[in-house]
């Protein structure tokens, strides 16, 4: 028979579906073991002792019986660590928070501890949850600092990066690196001088500095669109999607 351990562990809930009738399969992210599946037995039931702790962005305590040998763990027990109240209270907080989760979700291996990429989620959640102004910030910071963890940090030079005049510059998607009008890096996307100054800036900057930065509405749409290029280019079908089309359609009335 194989062996059986109970871990106990924090984690940050990443989704979750209904399984029969009162049960749910839940994705977590845990401290100790990485991305984990884990079935959730009653958790449907009313008085189900689970409640709001395996609902996505949840940050929790766990505690699992784990078999190597298998691949969905039975989950025991979740309570809250901290809770998110005010990440549930506004829609673009909620949009923000399930687009980083299903990012963790998407590019995370199975088991395969992450304790940077943890902690970035993390602060990054509650940074959420407590800033009221430039959250916008928040989302494309995630994305490049991820790709720092997983091996594909952009290549910021300083030299270059203030070498951008106002004609604007270009950004290198092989290698995130930011260059002036003059070079030639592969696979280039134009942008303007603020664009990829604010890119520089979110690839390399810590996070409250990222929660002071001031965009305006094209330069913000636009440094996202880079970061988004950027990840898709390095991570390609893996790189998820399925929110950011969901957003555009809401806002578009479809």
């Amino acid at each position: 028979m194989a062996k059986r351990d109970i871990i106990r562990s924090q984690a940050i809930v990443l989704r979750g579906m209904d399984y029969s009738e009162t049960s749910r399969i839940v994705t977590l992210f845990t401290r100790k073991q990485g991305k984990i599946s884990v079935m959730a037995k009653g958790a449907r039931r009313t008085k189900s002792s689970f409640g709001s702790t395996l609902q996505p962005m949840a940050y929790t305590q766990v505690v699992y019986y784990y078999k190597p040998t298998r691949t969905l763990q039975m989950l025991t027990e979740s309570s809250h660590v901290t809770a998110f109240h005010d990440l549930n209270r506004r829609l673009e907080k909620i949009t923000i928070g399930l687009r980083i989760v299903e990012l963790v979700d998407a590019l995370m291996e199975e088991e395969d501890r992450q304790p940077s990429v943890f902690a970035l989620v993390l602060q990054a959640l509650d940074a959420l949850n407590r800033a009221e102004e430039r959250i916008d910030n928040l989302w494309p910071f995630v994305q490049l600092r991820i790709a720092r963890a997983l091996g594909v940090a952009p290549s910021i030079d300083r030299e270059n990066v203030e070498a951008v005049t106002d004609a604007g510059g270009i950004l290198s998607l092989a290698n995130g690196g930011v260059y002036p009008r003059t070079a030639r890096p592969s696979h280039a996307r134009t942008a303007s001088r603020a664009a990829l100054r604010a890119f520089a800036i979110l690839a390399r900057a810590d996070i409250d500095v990222i929660l002071r930065m001031d965009l305006d509405e094209q330069t913000r749409a636009r440094v996202h669109r880079l970061v988004a290029e950027y990840m898709e280019f390095h991570f390609e079908s893996a790189y998820p999607t399925r929110s950011r089309d969901v957003i555009a359609q809401l806002k578009s009335g479809g």
